[in-house]
């Protein structure tokens, strides 16, 4: 039986939302043959459990179908203080959740001809995938950044479920070889999994005038800008960028650490920000519009994400604002972990890091701030690298991929 090559996908983390899963699927949506991709996803975040801003116009002008409930996720609430509260969410909460989650995602099958549905978050979403495939014949593939595979679990969650589920897809992107080398490691077919590394969209992503009037309102119009774009979690290594902040100034008074977006670990970077002093030479931005993202690149002189691996695996996949940031002609600062490797070429269109050492972040920022040859070198390199990887070629070897699994024969 051959089924549609259409496809839905589904993803908690989706834009307007800045980040990198959330670029990497409206960039595939934005860039595949039009009405191939259908998307389900949410209104709110579910870990602040608000409303996602700017959906509605994302939506309206995104050029391709995307509907939403309001969650697809059970929103992150505090610990149950008992069993009688679990229970409670549960049956009230979670429940309810997911059954309007599958509903919704059999409603857009059966509607658009799916054939195929595409699973955004393998950890949150695996259930929804298989399901799916249950009630509608449907093939699934699970888009895998790093993180969800590196991660260890706690005995008795997801973590001894999540290999199988990817043993029952139909097919596994992987968006770096360092992610491909993980799931092959779990012993995953070598056949099923595809490479499809992230790109960056170098339309949007483009060199351009610093933005003062952006400058202004963050009060920065007299500082050296280095910027740092992603979600407040710690493998970004934020905090630790934070804590080098200091001696930074020791060399270059007039630095100034600007870090966009949002996330748990916000309150904790707050602290470290008052407890080094660092209120008039650190901003927490909180999520910045795409327009305000541009801005941000343009007006830097540098990027930085020192990212790390965490204790509990947790690591970078890729980590695609980097190239985002070569795109708009910056050079980089990353980290030695996980696929950040692999987006940055170390000594080419950037530098990396050990993510847990403060003095070699801080080293890296001082040098690049004291050395214009440098960091003009790694600028130019940085932009020939983002514009030798254009999302354009990869949503079509995304699409190839669909229309291939779609006339396969099932597992």
């Amino acid at each position: 039986m051959i089924h549609s090559s259409t496809c839905l996908l589904i993803a908690n983390i989706f834009a307007p939302i800045h980040g990198g899963s959330a670029n990497v699927y409206a960039s595939l949506c934005r860039l595949s043959p039009k009405g191939s991709m259908i998307v389900l996803a949410a209104r709110q975040n579910y870990d602040r459990n608000e409303p996602i801003r700017g959906w509605e116009e994302h939506d309206r002008d995104c050029g391709y179908q995307v509907e939403r409930l309001a969650l697809l996720r059970p929103p992150i609430l505090p610990p149950p203080r008992n069993r009688l509260v679990s229970a409670w969410r549960l049956l009230s909460i979670d429940l309810p959740i997911a059954l309007r989650a599958l509903t919704g995602a059999v409603r857009l099958i059966k509607k658009h001809h799916v054939g195929i549905v595409c699973i955004g978050e393998l950890n949150s979403s695996a259930w929804l995938g298989e399901l799916c495939r249950k009630l509608s014949g449907c093939r699934v593939i699970y888009y895998i950044h790093g993180e969800e595979v590196t991660t260890r679990f706690e005995a008795g969650s997801f973590g001894r479920k999540r290999l199988q589920h990817l043993s029952r897809a139909d097919a596994i992107v992987a968006v770096s070889n360092f992610t491909r080398n993980t799931l092959l490691e779990l012993g995953l077919p070598s056949d099923r999994i595809h490479l499809i590394e992230n790109a960056v969209d170098t339309e949007h992503f483009c060199p351009g005038p610093v933005d003062h009037q952006f400058r202004q309102r963050w009060e920065v119009e007299d500082k050296r800008l280095v910027v740092g774009i992603g979600r407040l979690v710690p493998r970004k290594g934020f905090d630790r960028s934070i804590e080098g902040w200091p001696s930074v100034l020791e060399q270059h008074p007039d630095a100034h650490l600007m870090i966009a977006g949002d996330g748990p670990q916000r309150g904790e970077l707050e602290s470290l920000i008052a407890y080094h002093g660092l209120q008039k030479s650190v901003t927490l931005t909180g999520p910045l519009t795409v327009a305000d993202l541009l801005s941000a690149y343009r007006s830097a002189e540098l990027f930085m994400m020192p990212n790390r691996t965490m204790p509990d695996g947790d690591t970078e996949g890729f980590g695609l604002v980097f190239l985002e940031a070569n795109a708009c002609g910056r050079a980089v600062i990353g980290g030695k972990a996980g696929g950040a490797v692999e987006a940055v070429k170390d000594g080419e269109t950037g530098m990396l890091v050990d993510g847990d050492v403060v003095g070699e972040i801080a080293g890296a920022v001082i040098r690049l701030l004291a050395d214009p040859e440098l960091r003009s070198r790694l600028e130019n390199n940085g932009l020939a690298h983002a514009r030798a990887n254009s999302w354009t070629v990869r949503a079509l070897q995304f699409h190839e991929l669909c229309r291939n699994i779609a006339v396969q024969a099932p597992l």
